[in-house]
């Protein structure tokens, strides 16, 4: 597993360097395109901001159980949005900036352990 894990994280380097470098490099590159709407970018920083403070908060709780509550109360908040009992229109985008968020909280502590070993 740790394997792939170690090929994986290779992988989306290669990607994210390539993308950075292609940018760099392009003079007609437009970042604007590529950058995501308010309302996603604003649901990745509540995930992540609700994730960190609650694990700050609550340090006898386990990180991915927070995690798992956060992710299961963003989807409970679509599928609610999605039946019509609260305001607001079910969003797949928004689902998928909320474990964005989440995630982005929960793997530096992932990497930690790993390097620990």
């Amino acid at each position: 597993m740790q394997n792939i894990l170690t090929w994986a994280g290779r992988i989306a380097l290669l990607a994210v360097l390539l993308v950075c470098l292609q940018g760099a490099l392009d003079p007609l590159y437009d970042a604007a395109r590529w950058a995501p709407p308010h309302d996603a970018v604003m649901h990745v920083i509540y995930g992540y901001l609700l994730t960190v403070l609650s694990i700050l908060a609550l340090p006898k709780v386990k990180p991915w159980a927070i995690g798992g509550v956060f992710i299961a109360l963003g989807v409970g908040l679509e599928t609610a949005q999605a039946m019509g009992w609260v305001s607001g229109t079910f969003q797949l985008k928004d689902l998928a900036a909320n474990l964005g968020g989440v995630i982005a909280a929960l793997a530096p502590m992932s990497l930690a352990k790993r390097k620990a070993r």
